[in-house]
């Protein structure tokens, strides 16, 4: 069957496969009865759930149902395709892969690519140990604090000057020499000569998710006039758009990967690493492409992107915004790393270390926070028609992320910027016919905002207000928007009422930093005329212990209609029931 593996080859290959093998190569098994259990490499457990049966050449997951053979494992577990997975099976219970199928015959034709690539590979780490001019390049690795060890890790090799050391080494013939040239290693002359691609530079082997050498990157050691980095160039094996740097060796330091940091560069993945940061992969000088998300998130949950501070990085960012946002499925997550002007990963980390390095990892930006701040970056808000601007910018960002949570409360935090109701957002706006906002609408935008916005808009502006805002307590739980935030800011203040503004975000619960916006609360204090902040904040206070108490209420008469209160909870439920009576005849 042309394009498709037969699946009788598919059963005698899971036949010679022992699936306890093959998993516990990955992660540890143990004995139980007939059976190995272990605890699951697909979700956090503490208790062993994941079950492997010898017997049936099967796999599941008691805690979240994950199952199935060993082709099925290779593609979850490792990220492999299922014709990857199938190869890799294969190779190892020594099966040759069925002729008739386009992919055995695109692996027929790219194995001497794969194989030449390989001895090139172990050819410039040899040079990189022995070539006589190869003291400048150790130098280099010193002078940017790689050891011998990490170099050997990645693989790392020398391209010796001159027009043909790998044609003169390896291209013993003509078959070796084709070979050469499909991997973009050589070039030929129209004379009919052939020169180098990589001269005098320091190599990078890129690796798939096999651990195949399918192409290199090479750097220059300070030359004038050459490009900083050049790449492979396409071939029947590589493809820059799919392939990441590092992907192959974080996977080998952590099989269990929940978060990957992207970079920019070869040397950021090395030097990172160097440190201990191992987590680490690289686009290979190209903008990140949908394929590579893709294949980033078969890897882990959570993504960092870290983009150089300057305004190449600040654009690479907002091009990547729109790709992330269609793979935002549910448990997924993605931070913003913007470095200080000048910096890179490579020279932050060696100036800081990799406690301080973590530490900014650990605060990149949400990408709620990410997508927000760009957007309203050069608009006032103070005004309708920004207002109505940022929605118009928005909402088509929004709408490639896939229905859920997350584009709920992207729509919800766009209504609140906006200062409309989220579904006028979602319904009213990006009307196909015209832009133009509602009468309706407009009115919407003057709607006052929650009254814990309120409260913390005015306690961030006026610090000594804090001490008339009551205890924290009083509000957790709330279900009210910011409630969460009006909470962090009664403790930061309390304990600090000079903190400035950026260490007091950098002080925000996990939960909290998404609702804040430092520009959107002022506003909130700048439509409050002179004079009258106080008489405003006792009032949104009294507001909010309002919804306070009928939020109790409510959950203790409905506890009553469903059970038996206590005789506390019966003094309470009275009360708050006395209590919202007086506030109604006042």
């Amino acid at each position: 069957m042309t394009g498709q593996i037969p699946q009788s080859f598919i059963e005698e290959l899971l036949a010679r496969t022992d699936i306890a093998e093959i998993i516990g190569g990955r992660i540890s098994l143990r004995r139980a009865g007939a059976n190995f259990i272990a605890c699951c490499p697909f979700h956090q457990e503490k208790t062993a759930s994941f079950t492997v049966s010898a017997a049936k050449q099967f796999y599941h997951c008691f805690g979240c149902g994950v199952s199935g053979d060993a082709i099925q494992f290779l593609t979850e577990h490792d990220g492999l395709h299922f014709v990857e997975a199938v190869e890799t099976l294969a190779s190892r219970a020594g099966l040759a892969m069925p002729i008739e199928t386009q992919e055995s015959n695109q692996t027929a034709r790219s194995a001497p690519v794969y194989e030449i690539l390989a001895i090139a590979a172990a050819f410039y780490q040899t040079q990189l140990r022995t070539h006589a001019v190869a003291e400048k390049a150790h130098q280099y690795l010193k002078k940017r604090g790689l050891t011998g060890q990490i170099a050997k890790q990645f693989g790392l090799g020398f391209a010796p000057p001159g027009w043909d050391a790998l044609v003169k080494n390896l291209g013993t013939d003509q078959t070796r020499i084709d070979a050469l040239i499909l991997a973009g290693l050589v070039v030929k002359k129209e004379a009919g000569r052939y020169y180098d691609r990589f001269r005098d530079r320091i190599l990078f082997p890129i690796r798939d998710r096999r651990g195949r050498v399918v192409g290199f990157g090479g750097r220059v050691m300070g030359s004038e006039g050459e490009p900083k980095y050049l790449n492979s160039p396409e071939t029947l094996v590589f493809n820059k758009g799919s392939e990441l740097y590092g992907l192959y060796e974080a996977r080998l330091g952590n099989r269990a990967l929940t978060s990957l940091l992207v970079v920019e560069g070869y040397m950021d993945v090395v030097s990172l690493a160097q440190f201990g940061i191992k987590n680490v992969v690289a686009t290979l000088g190209t903008a990140v492409t949908e394929k590579q998300i893709d294949a980033l998130f078969r890897q882990a949950s959570q993504l960092i992107f870290c983009f150089d501070g300057d305004k190449a990085g600040q654009a690479a960012a907002k091009r990547a915004l729109p790709l992330i946002l269609p793979h935002m499925k549910e448990g997924r997550r993605v931070r913003f790393m913007l470095l200080p002007a000048g910096e890179d990963p490579d020279s932050l980390v060696r100036k800081l270390g990799q406690v301080a390095f973590l530490d900014r990892v650990e605060r990149a930006s949400l990408l709620s926070d990410f997508l927000f701040e760009d957007l309203t970056a050069h608009l006032d808000l103070h005004h309708l028609d920004s207002r109505a601007q940022l929605v118009t910018l928005a909402k088509p960002l929004i709408k490639l992320v896939p229905p859920g949570v997350l584009q709920q409360m992207l729509y919800d935090r766009l209504a609140e910027l906006a200062g409309v109701n989220s579904q006028v957002v979602q319904k009213k706006y990006g009307n196909k016919k015209n832009n133009i906002l509602s009468n309706r609408a407009v009115r919407e935008l003057a709607l006052p905002p929650s009254p814990a916005y309120q409260l913390v808009a005015m306690m961030l502006e006026h610090r000594e207000l804090v001490l008339k805002a009551g205890e924290s307590t009083e509000f957790r739980g709330l279900e009210i928007a910011g409630a969460n935030l009006l909470c962090a800011t009664i403790e930061i203040l309390r304990f600090d009422s000079t903190i400035g503004i950026e260490a007091f975000k950098e002080q925000l619960p996990e939960n909290c930093v998404s609702q804040f916006s430092y520009d959107a609360l002022k506003r909130i204090v700048d439509r409050i005329p002179q004079g009258g902040v106080d008489q405003e904040f006792l009032g949104a206070l009294q507001n909010l212990r309002g919804a306070a108490q009928e939020q109790a209420m409510e959950s203790l008469l409905i506890k009553a209609k469903t059970g038996v209160l206590s005789t506390d909870e019966k003094a309470q439920l009275k009360n708050l029931l006395a209590q919202r009576e007086k506030n109604r005849v006042d």
